[in-house]
């Protein structure tokens, strides 16, 4: 999928669907955010960029943790997204130093050296060109600035996805095997390409280090309720997308029958693989 494609999936009907899950996606996502601004030390930096900002509830933690002394820029290219993070820290008050902007990172003129702190939350998997995604974005940092940033796993490493595909290709045909470094949420899986993409960019001092931890769907709902939360903001959904009602339920079925293991007290507990990536601008 290119940057072309993928604006207008993240404007269109999906992105639609995706700010009407954000608060699901900000309840889940929330200690994984806290473990990467703790890992990458992010305190002390003044002007930071959240890239990939979705409904802005990593922005929000990001601008708490720098504090009221520090600006915070979120910037995505889907409008959708956007408008729930502008009523986010509208309902939030008081963070008055945190705006959007809706733009690609990957080829946006931002001003040459503003920001000392690029961050995201599984913001950087989507671009078609990272290495040029990542050269502009370096562009827009300060040369003693940072690069701080989370992404997923290969999904054979990733429960949360891997069950439930393998239970919904019980009933849907399986789609064709996408290239694996094309953009999407497993498009830098590969620790070492990663690693080589920043180094092409300029970054120095890149690490990669594994975290995992245990993701929590639902919230005292049963099985069958948490099971389409998951179909619904997960891998599955897109094989979902024109099935008849009836293939569905099926689906649905197949995923509550090899889910249960996982179920406990009104939520999945499904384990999940990360990449934490810190780098620093180079010389």
């Amino acid at each position: 999928m290119s940057n072309a494609e993928q604006i207008e999936y993240w404007n269109g009907d999906a992105g639609k669907r995706w700010a009407q899950e954000d608060a699901t996606m900000a309840r889940l996502l929330e200690p994984v955010c806290e473990a990467l601004l703790s890992h990458a030390a992010v305190e002390g930096s003044q002007r930071a960029m959240d890239i990939g900002c979705g409904g802005g509830s990593q922005s929000l933690m990001l601008a708490r943790k720098l504090g009221p002394d520090a600006t915070v820029l979120g910037v995505d290219i889907s409008q959708p997204m956007l408008q729930v993070a502008q009523d986010k820290v509208a309902d939030a008050g008081n963070v008055a130093q945190l705006s959007f902007l809706q733009a690609d990172a990957a080829s946006h003129e931002f001003t040459p050296a503003s920001f000392d702190l690029l961050f995201s939350r599984f913001g950087v998997m989507f671009f078609d060109d990272p290495v040029s995604a990542f050269r502009n974005l370096r562009a827009a940092l300060r040369s003693d600035g940072k690069l701080a940033f989370s992404c997923w796993q290969a999904a054979s490493d990733n429960e949360w996805t891997r069950v439930p595909l393998q239970a919904a290709l019980q009933h849907v045909p399986m789609p064709e095997m996408p290239d694996p470094h094309a953009p999407g949420p497993f498009a830098f899986a590969d620790a070492e390409r990663v690693r080589a993409i920043l180094d092409d960019s300029g970054f120095g001092n890149i690490a990669i280090e594994p975290f995992t931890y245990h993701m929590r769907f639902g919230n005292g709902s049963t099985l069958g309720q948490t099971v389409r939360e998951l179909a619904m903001i997960g891998p599955v959904s897109r094989l979902l997308t024109g099935q008849e009602p009836a293939t569905m339920e099926k689906v649905f079925a197949s995923m509550e029958e090899v889910m249960e293991p996982y179920y406990r007290d009104g939520a999945l507990l499904m384990p999940g693989a990360i990449w934490f990536v810190t780098a620093e601008a180079g010389a």
